[in-house]
C-alpha cells in the first residue's frame, strides 16, 4: 500500500488581530499549499510556540498587546536561530525597517501595501523548507 504525503511548511503568525492572522493564514495556504501554520495573539504565546515547535518562518507584527515586536526579534533569533523572521506591520517607516533588519529580521513589509512582496519572499523559503507528513487532512494546528 502506497503512503500518501502532503508537503508541509511550518510557520508562526504573531499578530494581535484575529482577522489579520486569518488573512495571512489563507494567503499562505493559497500561495504555498499545505502548511502547518500556528498563530499567536501575544508575544508571550509566540515565545511558547517557538520554544515548543521552532518554525521555519515567523511573521511578526510590531505593535503587540504585551510588548513591542522589535524587542522580541533578538529573542526569537536566540531561541530558533534558523527561523526566518518577516516583520509585517502598519508601522512601516524607514526607521522601524532599519531597526528590525539590524536586530535580525530577514524581511520587513508594510501590512497595508506589501503582502504581495511578502508572499514572493516566503514562497521560495517554503519550497526549500518543506517536510513530508502523512496525509491526515487538515495540517493546521
Amino acid at each position: 500500500m502506497r503512503e500518501h504525503h502532503r508537503m508541509s511548511f511550518n510557520a508562526l503568525i504573531v499578530d494581535d488581530s484575529n482577522l489579520v492572522r486569518a488573512s495571512l493564514r489563507n494567503l499562505i495556504d493559497i500561495s504555498v499549499g499545505a502548511s502547518t501554520i500556528r498563530e499567536a495573539g501575544t508575544l508571550s504565546q509566540a515565545l511558547v510556540g517557538v520554544e515548543r515547535h521552532p518554525p521555519a518562518l515567523v511573521i511578526l507584527d510590531l505593535n503587540m498587546p504585551d510588548g513591542f515586536g522589535l524587542d522580541f526579534i533578538q529573542l526569537l533569533k536566540a531561541l530558533s536561530p534558523t527561523s526566518r523572521i518577516a516583520v509585517v506591520t502598519i508601522l512601516a517607516d524607514a526607521e522601524y525597517r532599519q531597526h528590525s533588519l539590524a536586530l535580525g529580521a530577514d524581511w520587513f513589509f508594510d501590512k497595508l501595501t506589501e503582502l504581495g512582496p511578502l508572499l514572493e519572499a516566503i514562497c521560495p523559503l517554503a519550497r526549500s523548507n518543506v517536510t513530508k507528513n502523512p496525509d491526515k487532512g487538515n495540517l493546521h494546528e
